[in-house]
């Protein structure tokens, strides 16, 4: 492909809108760009301006164009990393993005997984929760069903471990307990939660106002993990497909309440904590929350090794149980702190003063109300402008640039009138009358605070 051929297909397969085409063809084609012809050089310098993706800028290459697309989406990338990894990160025609995960093949083919995935589909379409990751769509390309879902762009709970190592128990308390709230809706509507690991929970951004508050998310709720192929590949036709078809299918099996109630415990443990170890993660063993932080609350530390505690039987039988449990230790947590900080109010301290009241008989303030105007004091009831001036005292420095500043302003507008033809009266008049009106409200704004200063010397 030639680098017409390339800037056809980009436009045909609607990658940009004819305005970025237009522009990124202005900026591509100038004058002195030697390598105006190279394709390879022109998809680097499209990526590196960010008109196309990495992987859009490989296919055009390759020449197989057909993976760009998936039904009537746009593909932008391959997710190869966090909650969504082997799933396409595509875009409708609204410019929204989206998540789209393709289901085994094995799935539909076997007609028990089929009914169960039908039924999970219908019921995730319909839940809209605040915290859970919707479905927003469904469909299939080239013979491969596919979902679509919400796209959560953030941080997960594993990139902020990663980073931090930790984070505070009121904070890590706070995150799940919502979502505690979130996994008891769908365990109310009998679907999945997903895998319910670090990487499944996200402090996702608003699209709206990316710099605003954050919102808890639960990613991957409402489908099997085990329905959802894990990898996905470009084939020969240059269609994106699923690249573990045909594996062997070994059946649809979802965490039981017990089990999800339990990586949820292990989900706020390790937020406090800081990441499991290998050594933990396999033996199953906790150490006592209060042993790795003694600074946590005892009420929540004792809840958390409750949660994931080796026994079955000891830990809470519901998990909204828990996340009630979890909002009354963080209310009686605030209160106490309330409490210490009110222990430790400085009271400031007031001398005894000597009562001259009593020695001396009452006699009421009257506050002097003047009958002249406020900015003339009582003893200059004519007013006028020599009065004015020999109050304000202007110095040579004062008038000096007042004459300058007037001449300047008359010098500027006669050059732009020399220069445009143009009258710039009315403009000149309107900015002289602000600059005016500014000027007079300063002054007459000091002379009410010197006879203010006056009035408080005489009051004292």
């Amino acid at each position: 492909m030639n680098i017409d051929q390339v800037i056809q297909t980009i436009t045909e397969k609607k990658l940009l809108t004819s305005r970025d085409v237009e522009g990124a063809k202005q900026r591509w084609f100038v004058a002195n760009r030697t390598e105006s012809a190279d394709v390879k050089m022109f998809l680097k310098w499209m990526v590196l301006n960010k008109f196309l993706s990495e992987f859009q800028a490989m296919v055009l290459v390759s020449g197989k164009v057909s993976a760009l697309t998936i039904a009537n989406y746009k593909v932008i990338e391959i997710i190869k990393m966090g909650a969504y990894a082997g799933g396409v990160k595509v875009q409708n025609p609204l410019g929204e993005q989206f998540a789209l995960q393709f289901v085994k093949d094995e799935v539909i083919k076997d007609p028990a997984s089929n009914k169960k995935f039908q039924g999970q589909l219908q019921i995730g379409l319909e839940i809209k929760h605040p915290h859970l990751a919707g479905l927003v769509d469904n469909g299939e390309s080239n013979g491969h069903s596919f979902i679509v879902r919400e796209f959560l762009e953030g941080e997960s709970l594993e990139m902020i471990l990663s980073r931090r190592g930790k984070i505070p128990h009121q904070n890590a308390a706070k995150i799940m307990a919502i979502v505690m709230v979130a996994v008891a809706h769908a365990q109310e509507k009998s679907v999945p939660c997903g895998n319910l690991s670090n990487s499944d929970v996200f402090l996702a951004t608003n699209k709206n106002q990316p710099k605003g508050p954050k919102t808890v998310k639960v990613a991957n709720a409402f489908i099997s993990p085990d329905m959802i192929a894990t990898e996905v590949k470009v084939s020969p036709e240059g269609n994106i497909v699923p690249s573990n078809s045909g594996a062997s299918f070994t059946g649809v099996k979802d965490l039981t309440l017990a089990e999800e109630n339990f990586r949820v415990g292990k989900l706020l443990y390790s937020a406090i904590a800081g990441k499991l170890s290998a050594e933990v993660e396999g033996s199953g063993a906790f150490p006592a929350l209060s042993s790795i932080t003694p600074e946590v609350p005892e009420e929540l530390a004792a809840l958390v090794d409750q949660m994931v505690s080796p026994t079955v039987s000891d830990r809470p039988a519901k998990i909204a149980h828990a996340a009630k449990a979890l909002r009354v230790s963080l209310a009686a947590e605030e209160e106490a702190v309330a409490g210490r900080n009110e222990e430790y109010i400085a009271v400031p301290y007031v001398p005894t003063m000597p009562n001259f009241e009593a020695t001396q008989p009452a006699s009421p303030k009257v506050k002097k109300v003047s009958t002249v105007r406020p900015d003339v004091s009582e003893d200059d009831e004519e007013f006028s402008i020599q009065k004015l001036i020999a109050e304000f005292n202007p110095d040579i420095r004062d008038l000096t640039f007042l004459g300058l500043g007037s001449v300047l302003s008359l010098l500027i507008v006669a050059f732009l009138h020399l220069i445009t033809g143009w009258h710039f009266m009315s403009l000149v008049c309107l900015i002289m009358g602000g600059v005016i009106s500014y000027s007079v409200e300063s002054f007459c704004n000091w002379r009410n605070s010197q006879n203010n200063d006056s009035q408080s010397a005489e009051d004292y």
